[in-house]
């Protein structure tokens, strides 16, 4: 399993960006401006990916993906392995775990139809 957490590339104050976390995921309209506002230190999603709920993580993964890019907004994308833990994790050196859409899109691309 491999766990992923998502963050916006940079500080943004985009309300829209705020509704759709908001509509899309339930998050407070205040607690998901607070998250876009840290950048890519403000994770607003993180889950663990080849588990029985992976087609809903792949379709909200995907979601995210394609809302930030209308919106010409940068994601950061991180992935760590299923032994690992968030918390351990030097927030100072965060860009180790870093991996671009195109990768995680491969990868979801990859395992379609073996979850259903």
């Amino acid at each position: 399993m491999t766990k992923i957490s998502i963050a916006a590339g940079s500080p943004t104050s985009d309300v829209e960006i705020a509704k759709f976390l908001y509509k899309r995921f339930g998050m407070s309209l205040i607690g998901s401006q607070k998250k876009l506002a840290m950048g890519a230190k403000g994770f607003f999603y993180t889950c663990e990916l080849y588990r029985n709920d992976h087609v809903d993580r792949d379709k909200e993964i995907r979601d995210i993906i394609d809302f930030f890019r209308k919106k010409s907004t940068p994601l950061t994308i991180l992935e760590i392995e299923d032994d690992q833990d968030w918390g351990n994790l030097d927030l100072e050196n965060l860009s180790q775990y870093s991996i671009p859409e195109h990768e995680l899109l491969n990868a979801l691309d990859s395992s379609k139809g073996l979850y259903e």
